[in-house]
């Protein structure tokens, strides 16, 4: 699982501007002082949300299967609608999105996961420039 993450993540590290594929919204990576807003933002009684920022925000593209491990929470969607509620007023919010070909499994069967990253908000809607 390791090896596979950190090869994604170099396949992705090109990837990261924001486009089409990600609702044109640029993928965040954060260091410790951009992150410290964010997290000072989320309850103390939530900490897996904490966990889900704080994972996002250094790994860029993680499959669901390496946020579910490294957060110990298997919906991450729940975690996720609960932490926008918060970033979004950051300009920020965790997001995912199919991969481009479905990942494999153990026994290289396609699988359901999606890709999870922490999303920087455009500063204005892609269409406003229209209305």
């Amino acid at each position: 699982m390791n090896e596979f993450f950190e090869e994604r993540q170099t396949q992705n590290q090109a990837s990261l501007e924001s486009n089409a594929t990600t609702g044109h919204m640029a993928v965040a990576i954060l260091g410790a002082d951009e992150l410290t807003p964010l997290m000072d933002s989320i309850p103390d009684s939530r900490p897996a949300l904490k966990r889900l920022v704080e994972f996002l925000s250094t790994n860029p593209h993680a499959p669901t299967a390496a946020v579910n491990n490294a957060i110990a929470v298997s919906n991450i969607s729940q975690e996720a609608n609960a932490a926008n509620r918060k970033l979004y007023f950051l300009g920020f919010m965790v997001g995912c999105m199919r991969p481009p070909v479905p990942l494999k499994n153990r026994f290289k069967q396609d699988t359901a996961q999606h890709l999870w990253s922490l999303y920087k908000l455009p500063k204005e809607a892609a269409n406003d420039s229209e209305y």
